[in-house]
């Protein structure tokens, strides 16, 4: 039973997923909150968020500052649906557009993003530096990254979001990315961390 409830944290499917993105959405309020300020949003900003979830940052975002154009990716069918219905006035105004996709296969090609967050998601990517390498395309030259997590597994422990943030800086230098900053947070039930970096472009 525990690892089927697990499952739905990992890739929410049907009523238990849908109850998984009640539980993500309450515990994860106070972090998704911190993770948007480090991000340093402004106003007009155009936003990319990997796995999106019941859709609480990006509702969180678009109350709090004006004229953001949002685009959200997530696995998740069941996630799609949920953050669609928390943010259907966003997407009827066109402000927000939500993929059910993963980031690696997310072929925007369109525009580059000023921003890029992702909450409580990276231990799940099946391929983390390249899944960052293809961020680093969709992102502007000096765009910025904020990735954050807090562990949730059998094992969490201070230990693993220390392990959590060394892999996530090592892999954010390697895809590209500088002025590297990692911050930790105390917050119930396990300490969180968020890593932020900016995108360099190579200028020939």
């Amino acid at each position: 039973m525990l690892e089927t409830i697990a499952k739905q944290f990992r890739k929410p499917v049907g009523i238990l997923g849908r109850l998984a993105g009640m539980i993500m959405a309450f515990e994860n309020r106070k972090i998704n909150r911190w993770t948007i300020d480090r991000l340093k949003v402004k106003p007009g900003d155009h936003i990319l968020e990997v796995g999106f979830g019941p859709g609480y940052a990006i509702e969180e975002m678009l109350q709090k500052y004006d004229n953001l154009k949002i685009d959200g990716v997530d696995v998740s069918k069941t996630m799609l649906e949920t953050a669609h219905i928390r943010n259907e006035k966003a997407i009827d105004k066109g402000r927000l557009n939500l993929y059910q996709k993963d980031v690696m296969d997310y072929n925007q090609r369109e525009y580059q993003y000023d921003k890029v967050i992702s909450v409580n998601n990276y231990p799940l990517w099946k391929n983390k530096r390249k899944s960052l390498m293809r961020i680093h395309q969709l992102l502007k030259d000096g765009g910025r990254i904020a990735i954050t997590v807090q562990p949730r597994e059998d094992d969490a422990s201070r230990e693993k979001t220390f392990s959590h943030a060394f892999q996530i800086e090592q892999d954010l230098v390697y895809a590209g990315f500088r002025d590297i900053s990692v911050k930790f947070k105390k917050v119930k039930p396990e300490l969180t961390v968020c890593v932020t970096g900016v995108c360099k472009k190579k200028h020939i």
